[in-house]
């Protein structure tokens, strides 16, 4: 069961991308994996008109709860990094750091609202928001028309850190043409529009470049 993530968007420096992608995959995310509650981890890269954008990524690590990532915190973790970990972080810019806990999961294939295992997809696609305190009114709209206009597996989590508070992610067959933000073109569709507010940037779709296993 998915019931937390910790979620890290990043861009990264292009001239050291090859060396740090080899050891993200190959040495950090093992690192992480082996500690006590981290059950899964994914690895994406962004891309933009069905291309990759070879610059920004998307990493997940999954946990048995919240307090996995909160003992110790991220801001504890950090004096404790490596030489060559340190190393790594330095080609990151732009980080937005979320720690989620996971409220409901939905398969349109099924048509039911169930507990699903790790984030396996091939592509994704993500949004991250605010709602200026109308949360109640995109919850209602995200059950009651959004999930009306998906396929697939639809996540949504909050935040517990960070600067954003929702997050919806997609789990994607392929490519979508529309994206969060365009779900669909009904009049409630449109209120929501006006009022979400996106600090981590306009959604994402991103495709898998770490194949590990769960």
């Amino acid at each position: 069961m998915a019931a937390a993530i910790w979620m890290i968007i990043y861009d990264l420096d292009q001239a050291h991308s090859d060396r740090y992608l080899q050891w993200f995959n190959e040495v950090h995310i093992p690192e992480k994996l082996a500690r006590p509650g981290y059950t899964w981890a994914a690895h994406y890269e962004v891309i933009t008109d069905g291309d990759s954008t070879g610059s920004k990524y998307v990493a997940l690590f999954g946990g048995t709860d919240s307090r996995v990532f909160y003992n110790p915190s991220p801001a504890q973790i950090k004096p404790r990094q490596s030489a060559e970990t340190r190393q790594m972080m330095s080609y990151r810019s732009n980080s937005h750091m979320l720690i989620l806990a996971e409220e409901w999961v939905f398969d349109s294939d099924s048509g039911s609202l169930e507990t699903s295992p790790s984030i396996n997809a091939e592509s994704i696609s993500l949004a991250l928001f605010n709602t200026n305190e109308n949360d109640e009114n995109l919850g209602a709209w995200l059950v009651q028309d959004y999930l009306n206009q998906t396929a697939g597996i639809t996540r949504k989590f909050l935040a517990s850190s960070g600067s954003v508070r929702h997050v919806v992610v997609q789990e994607l067959a392929e490519i979508p043409q529309k994206i969060m933000a365009d779900a669909s073109s009904t009049d409630w569709s449109a209120q929501v529009s006006d009022y979400l507010e996106y600090p981590a940037g306009t959604p994402l779709v991103a495709r898998r470049i770490w194949t590990g296993t769960d």
